[in-house]
């Protein structure tokens, strides 16, 4: 037996394992590599480049589990859904990022907008979309999404995705990366961020597109610039980590945590054909 086929018989019935173990391999090369050859401060082309291993990781256990890449990379396809998704997702990711200084406004203080010049968020939206975090998708929902939630409920899903998100961002916070205070608020921000995404993902019937789209808008810097002091009531947590985790609990009541969609519905698993959903139904949907 080859070496190659060995390999796609010890991932065959381990999706998830699998990929887990090709990310885990694939990221410490990257980073390894990254810190020997720039050290602690990593410039930004091995920031992007990081980024790509949950989309590596995917393309590489897909082809592994001898399914269809072709398929699996249609996702990218699926642009034409609702305009209403693109502008739900984009729009909860900028209310989280001026979420403080919509507050301070509303509480008297002073704020200095724009913060940056137009140019620079186009530039910001730009790159994470096309090369760096927003690829990551193909992996965390493309990938992941589908399949654990298949087993588990899409919320839980959605947070065990969003835990390992955060423990595989740092490597790049290490390197400089991350804006936040503490390590564990940044964890619950993502965990958030992922519920919203999976809720996005399931109820466009697996568009990509759109979950890219709004990973971008989550990237961007922010609009306004407070001039005083924080509120008080962000002492706790950050503006962006109340917004986020209001969304998420607010999302799962209303879809409920199994699906997160109101017609109780999955997207099929990209790659396979004739997917069976949780108990056992087929997996169909027309949510456009």
């Amino acid at each position: 037996m080859s070496r190659v086929a060995a390999l796609r018989q010890r991932a065959s019935g381990r999706p998830v394992g699998s990929f887990l173990v090709v990310l885990v391999a694939l990221s410490a090369l990257f980073a390894t590599t990254h810190y020997a050859v720039y050290g602690p401060d990593l410039p930004t082309l091995a920031v992007i480049t990081y980024a790509w291993t949950p989309m590596i990781s995917a393309g590489v256990t897909v082809w592994l589990l001898d399914e269809s890449v072709r398929d699996w990379l249609g996702q990218l396809r699926n642009l034409r859904v609702g305009v209403h998704w693109y502008l739900a997702g984009v729009g909860i990711m900028m209310l989280g990022t001026e979420f403080e200084t919509v507050v301070a406004l509303l509480l008297g203080g002073d704020v200095a907008v724009p913060k940056y010049p137009l140019a620079g968020y186009a530039l910001s939206f730009a790159v994470t979309l096309l090369l760096a975090g927003a690829l990551e998708e193909l992996g965390w929902r493309g990938f992941l999404q589908p399949r654990l939630q298949q087993r588990v409920g899409a919320v839980p899903a959605s947070v065990g995705i969003g835990l390992l998100w955060a423990l595989w961002h740092v490597p790049m916070i290490l390197g400089g990366g991350g804006n936040f205070t503490v390590f564990w608020e940044y964890v619950l921000n993502l965990v958030a961020i992922s519920v919203v995404l999976g809720w996005l993902y399931n109820n466009t019937e697996g568009a990509l597109p759109v979950v890219m789209v709004t990973h971008a808008s989550h990237n961007m810097p922010a609009v306004g610039d407070l001039t005083g002091d924080v509120p008080a009531v962000f002492d706790v947590l950050s503006g962006d980590t109340v917004l986020y985790l209001s969304c998420a609990l607010l999302i799962t009541l209303y879809a409920g945590a199994r699906t997160l969609t109101r017609d109780g519905t999955l997207p099929s698993i990209p790659g396979q054909l004739g997917d069976l959903g949780l108990g056992g139904e087929e997996t169909t949907s027309s949510r456009r």
